[in-house]
């Protein structure tokens, strides 16, 4: 019998890795079909993205471990985890004890820290920024509904951040959708200081926002793009085990010296959404 379950257990994994990879391929197949060709290249560099807070343990463990089959494959380099729990997240506590493959670099917010910037060289020259933004703090802020001095110096030492950022791509990550309330949400001075982030992200170049909690209707700015890493949080009441399934996921994340492509990729394996981002004047290149 134990020599039964561990030949399902094998047979299990393997067919969940050869999901993942034709998957991906059919999407670079779709792509080859609408572009001319797949553009991906030896000196891309590979990441994922990915949200924090609690999962049931069998779900949590599902997803490291298709996270580790998919880093393994497309040699990821590193995680950006987005959650409002800081370094006392459950997911990152447990990475490294479901999957040694995963002891990569993990970026995360910081609560209380404000805003901060990794920088990361890429392959092929070049670099990358990833700015962290402690929106939680933000968000409360928000709701209070008075612009303090609290709320001036977060957004000011954003713009510093981004002011001093010198990479080829550029991207923001927090756990809630601020500028969302630039449309219809929120008390006035909560829709000025959304429109400020906005209008912050927008001077100093940032090519995507990435946010847990939602994007404006997951719609694409004139500027730069919104996308929103999959999670369970929205549907905490949902008691269908295979829905929160399609929900839960992350994102695989492939950037080139012309292009920023995006799979968003759910707990079967699946390919569910691709988002491709052009680098300004760049597109011919």
């Amino acid at each position: 019998m134990k020599q039964s379950s561990w030949g399902c257990t094998i047979f299990i994994q393997l067919s969940l890795c050869l999901i993942v990879y034709v998957s991906l391929h059919l999407g670079h197949q779709s792509l080859s079909a609408s572009n001319g060709g797949d553009n991906a290249g030896a000196l891309d560099l590979h990441f994922i993205s990915v949200s924090g807070g609690f999962r049931p343990l069998h779900r949590q463990t599902r997803l490291l471990r298709l996270m580790e089959r998919v880093a393994e494959t497309y040699k990821a380099k590193f995680v950006v985890r987005t959650s409002e729990h800081g370094g006392e997240d459950l997911l990152l506590l447990n990475d490294t004890r479901v999957s040694s493959s995963l002891k990569l670099p993990w970026y995360t917010t910081k609560n209380g820290s404000g805003s901060f910037r990794e920088h990361i060289e890429l392959p092929f020259g070049g670099s990358l920024d990833v700015v962290f933004v402690d929106t939680g703090s933000l968000q409360k802020e928000m709701m209070n509904g008075a612009l303090n001095g609290s709320m001036i110096g977060q957004l000011k030492e954003l713009a510093k951040i981004l002011k001093a950022a010198d990479g080829d791509w550029r991207i923001v990550a927090g756990s809630d959708p601020l500028f969302t309330y630039t449309l219809s949400n929120g008390s006035e001075e909560a829709k000025r200081v959304a429109r400020t982030f906005q209008q912050i992200t927008i001077k100093y170049g940032v090519n995507m926002y990435i946010s847990e909690k939602g994007c404006t209707s997951g719609a694409n700015n004139s500027s730069f793009t919104c996308i929103m890493v999959p999670n369970t949080s929205e549907n905490q009441g949902s008691t269908n085990d295979s829905k929160r399934e399609i929900e839960d996921g992350f994102l695989l994340h492939r950037v080139s010296f012309s292009e920023f492509v995006t799979y968003t990729i759910n707990l079967s394996g699946q390919v569910i959404d691709t988002r491709i981002i052009k680098q300004k004047g760049k597109e011919s290149i």
